[in-house]
């Protein structure tokens, strides 16, 4: 029995190899083959905090296990990503050609027309199938090693805006000159407004700095009521 044990165990062993084996499906970056993707990553702190990633744009993916398939227009390959459920569905012509090119982004769930990957070891599963036909024509796994670079920055708003309105109201005007102010004062019924100090962030993200109430009757010497932070 104990020869059959190992043997046993030996396949085991052999198994669990072949699963991790590289493919011979490769992603390629710029025509060129990769077998590890470098994102950026810009974590910002200051007025506007946030992030900002930096897609990779022009990967393709190639496939090299079949024998040669012919001319076939509705021929396509799909590359899916196991650890975040994305995928990327492209135009395909034939062995040793790369496919329609794609884009990638960091992200945990299908986004898309990027192709989303995780930092570390991404598994992919593909497909070369006919559309029309559904037949699937060969297939394999493939793994991208995903290294994310991260950088910090301190952003400050891109401008600062002061706006008005009547009290109770709604629309919102921005004022250039105090001709204009008191053109929109002169239509405040309750003779109350209020002037919003917003600051703007790249990208047009909008902070309320201060809101004042102030009688507008107190023409030379306005009187503020009450202030909102």
């Amino acid at each position: 029995m104990i020869p059959e044990i190992i043997a046993f165990a030996m396949s085991l062993t052999s198994t669990k190899v072949n699963d991790y084996k590289p493919s011979l499906g490769q992603f390629l970056h710029n025509g060129y083959p990769i077998n590890e993707l470098r994102i950026s990553k810009i974590i910002f702190s200051g007025d506007c905090p946030g992030e900002e990633l930096s897609a990779v744009y022009n990967l393709s993916f190639v496939e090299k296990t079949s024998l040669d398939l012919g001319e076939d227009k509705y021929r396509r390959i799909k590359v899916q990503n196991m650890n975040t459920g994305g995928f990327t569905d492209r135009k395909y012509q034939n062995k040793g050609f790369p496919s329609q090119s794609f884009n990638v982004t960091l992200g945990s769930r299908h986004r898309g027309s990027f192709l989303t990957v995780q930092d570390g070891l991404n598994k992919f599963m593909w497909s070369v199938f006919n559309k029309k036909t559904k037949e699937v024509l060969v297939s394999g796994n493939s793994y991208l090693t995903v290294k994310v670079n991260n950088s910090r920055q301190n952003r400050s708003y891109s401008s600062v805006r002061e706006d008005i309105r009547c009290f109770g109201g709604q629309r919102i005007y921005s004022y250039y000159t105090q001709k204009k102010k008191d053109q929109i004062l002169s239509n405040c019924p309750k003779d109350i407004y209020v002037i919003e100090t917003t600051g703007i962030c790249p990208g047009g993200r909008e902070v309320t700095l201060t809101s004042e109430k102030i009688m507008s009757r107190y023409r030379r010497r306005h009187q503020i009521i009450q202030n909102f932070y």
